[in-house]
C-alpha cells in the first residue's frame, strides 16, 4: 500500500502542464534538500524551500524531504505518474497529493514605463554586493569590476571584466554575430549545476522582465541557444527557459519587488537571502541584476524598446 504524503500545498502553476502531459516521469537528480524529476520535456523540482520557491517547484515540508529521498534511493529506477483524478504524483512507494487550489505564481512584472526609476536603490544594492566581499563564480571582483566599468580607459581590466562590458554593450544592439559571440562565451561558463555565466544571465533577465533592457534580437537569440543547443547543464537550462518566460525563483522576485517598490530595508534583507543560495549561485544572480541596472544607467537617453 502506498503511503499518502500530503504536500504543504505550495507548488508552481507552471508545472501543471508537465504533470498533465500524460507522459511518465523519471528521477533526474537527487540533492540533500530535494530531487528533480523529468516529465515530458521539462524538469520539476520536489523538495524544501531552502533556495526559495522555484519556478518549476513542488515544495514539501522540510521534515518530509529526507524520508522521501531515502525511499527514492531504495527504489532505484522507477517511472513516475500523475493521477489527474486525485491530483497525485505517484512514485513506487509513496505518492504526493497536490491541492489544485494551492499554487503560486513566479512571474515578475509589470513592465515599467520609466526603467530608470529602477535605479533609485542602485547604490544600496551595489553596496550589499560589495559588503559580501566575495568574487563571483567567474572569479570577478565586483569592486574592481565597478571601477573598471566607470573608468575603463584608466583601469587594467581582466579578460572576464572586458567580456562583461562587451555583454553590456551588446544587450542593446541588433547585430546577430556580436550577440552570438558573447552569449556563447557566457552560457555554460563556470562550474556546478548552474554555471556562473547562466546565473548572471538569469539575473539580467530579471531586470529585462521589468525594464526591457534587451533588444528583441538579443532575447530571441538567447532563447534559441537555450532551447535548441546543449550549451549548459540540464538544470541550468531549465532555469534559463523559465527566466526567458519571466518566471524566477522567489529569492530573485523578492529582490526585484524590493527594487520596484524602492524599499531599501526590504532590498537589503532580500539581497542577503539571495546571496545565501548555493556556493556562488545567488551572488552570480545578484551580479546579473547589477549588470542589468548598469545597462539602464548607461542608456541615459532611454527608449523603451529598440
Amino acid at each position: 500500500m502506498k503511503h499518502l504524503i500530503q504536500a504543504d500545498g505550495v507548488y508552481s502553476a507552471a508545472v501543471l502542464p508537465l504533470l498533465q502531459g500524460g507522459k511518465p516521469g523519471y528521477v533526474h537528480s537527487i540533492f540533500n534538500n530535494g530531487w528533480n524529476i523529468l516529465m515530458g520535456d521539462g524538469l520539476i523540482f520536489i523538495g524544501s524551500t531552502k533556495n526559495g520557491r522555484l519556478p518549476f517547484g513542488i515544495h514539501l515540508e522540510d521534515k518530509q524531504v529526507p524520508k522521501l529521498i531515502s525511499m527514492l534511493k531504495q527504489d532505484g529506477d522507477q517511472m513516475i505518474h500523475y493521477d489527474s483524478d486525485t491530483s497525485s504524483l505517484l512514485f513506487s512507494s509513496f505518492c504526493i497529493k497536490l491541492d489544485p487550489q494551492a499554487t503560486y505564481q513566479s512571474g515578475i512584472g509589470p513592465t515599467m514605463d520609466r526603467p530608470e526609476s529602477l535605479l533609485h536603490l542602485l547604490n544600496a544594492f551595489a553596496t550589499e554586493l560589495l559588503i559580501h566581499n566575495q568574487p563571483t563564480g567567474a572569479g570577478i571582483s565586483i569592486d574592481h569590476f565597478i571601477e573598471c566599468f566607470f573608468n575603463e580607459a584608466h583601469v587594467t581590466c581582466s579578460d572576464s571584466e572586458r567580456k562583461i562590458i562587451q555583454l553590456i554593450n551588446t544587450a542593446r544592439v541588433r547585430n546577430l554575430s556580436q550577440i552570438d559571440e558573447i552569449l556563447r562565451y557566457w552560457i555554460g561558463r563556470g562550474k556546478g549545476l548552474t554555471p556562473a555565466g547562466d546565473d548572471m544571465l538569469a539575473g539580467m533577465l530579471a531586470v529585462d522582465a521589468t525594464a526591457w533592457i534587451f533588444t528583441d534580437t538579443f532575447r530571441l537569440h538567447l532563447s534559441e541557444l537555450v532551447e535548441k543547443e546543449a550549451l549548459t547543464t540540464d538544470i541550468s537550462r531549465e532555469y534559463l527557459k523559465y527566466a526567458l518566460k519571466r518566471n524566477f525563483s522567489s529569492t530573485v522576485t523578492d529582490v526585484m519587488n524590493a527594487l520596484l517598490q524602492q524599499d531599501e530595508d526590504s532590498l537589503i534583507k532580500r539581497t542577503r537571502e539571495l546571496m545565501r543560495v548555493g556556493h556562488s549561485s545567488g551572488l552570480d544572480t545578484a551580479f546579473g541584476i547589477l549588470i542589468g541596472m548598469l545597462i539602464i544607467r548607461r542608456n541615459s537617453n532611454w527608449h523603451k524598446k529598440l
